[in-house]
């Protein structure tokens, strides 16, 4: 104890002479990096938490500038379909502490053309969405494969991390050897998995519109058996068994999906579809140009999941013990 207590004297003098100059503070000290309680005084884990969710995102093309600001609060990042930010957000959206995830939609791109598109800053590239529809980007798990080497190329380029082909189950799905594959995501996925093996994958999308949290729960799980970060880069609550679905009950499934989302470890992001659609009732987060609809609102204050951060240590700490 007595070593110990030498120690800490030592090293609290040392960087408090650095701060006049007259020494230096080695910062890989064990003292240096040192989590105070909040009792302490100093700063605290609540003082340098996040402020919104590190996971939470949009999925969402057609922002802007106004969007941007009454989204920001709690969003970090979103991602439009395509390489690139829309242009009125393009030289906002970093300042608002909001991220932007390119993708590439299909495979028909150079990777001149995509390493062009995409800006700087970036730090994921999106696969495919949804390969395994023909409505979609219609694509066999071998030709998805076969493409990969052109996301490879820009991820090399830029520095970024590639997420698989974005799947759900599909209705008009793809055609193999002259049959349309099962439309269970997890066959396209084996299958491309089989066909492209080597090839960096750091992520796996995926996509779900059912209204029930357990569900969502056990489609995850299903995505599991491939060990990567999972992000659900579409869902709500779009198909409710034939019963009518009402802002209700949009508010009652994303409070409960957000909840699981945000404590799950396997999903690291996740991003509510949309900002305005049409497609399925009372989904949309944005009414008028930089107005939030009650869904909007609910969305950007839900709670998240803060993860512990290590607070700096402050030496002037010591002498007051």
């Amino acid at each position: 104890m007595l070593k110990r207590n030498a120690r800490r004297i030592i090293a609290t003098v040392a960087c408090l002479l650095s701060l006049t100059g007259l020494a230096a503070c080695d910062p890989t000290d064990e003292l240096t990096s040192l989590v105070l309680p909040e009792s302490a005084g100093v700063l605290s884990a609540a003082a340098v938490a996040p402020a919104k969710s590190i996971k939470r995102g949009l999925a969402y093309g057609h922002h802007s500038a106004a969007d941007m600001n009454v989204l920001s609060p709690g969003m970090s990042w979103w991602y439009n379909w395509s390489p690139k930010p829309e242009t009125a957000v393009a030289a906002i959206y970093k300042s608002k502490n909001v991220s932007f995830v390119p993708m590439s939609w299909n495979g028909a791109t150079t990777a001149d053309q995509l390493a062009a598109a995409i800006p700087d800053g970036a730090q994921y590239l999106l696969g495919p969405n949804e390969p395994n529809f023909k409505s979609q980007a219609n694509m066999t798990p071998v030709q998805t494969a076969a493409f990969w080497p052109v996301l490879e190329n820009v991820a090399h380029r830029k520095n970024l991390k590639i997420g698989a082909p974005a799947l759900n189950f599909c209705g008009d799905c793809v055609v193999v050897n002259g049959q349309p594959i099962a439309s269970d995501p997890i066959v396209y996925m084996d299958a491309f998995m089989a066909a492209c093996q080597g090839c960096q994958i750091d992520f796996i999308p995926v996509h779900w519109y059912s209204c029930w949290v357990g569900a969502l729960e056990w489609y995850v799980g299903k995505f599991k058996k491939y060990n990567k970060p999972i992000w659900v880069t579409e869902f709500a609550c779009g198909d409710y068994n034939g019963n009518p679905i009402t802002l209700q009950v949009q508010k009652d499934y994303m409070s409960a999906a957000i909840d699981y989302l945000e404590h799950e470890p396997a999903v690291a992001r996740y991003s509510w579809f949309s900002g305005r659609n049409n497609e399925i009732p009372f989904i949309n987060l944005l009414g008028a140009d930089g107005q939030l609809t009650a869904l909007g609102q609910l969305y950007v204050t839900l709670p998240f999941a803060a993860a512990p951060k290590r607070v700096p240590f402050n030496p002037w700490q010591l002498l007051l013990q």
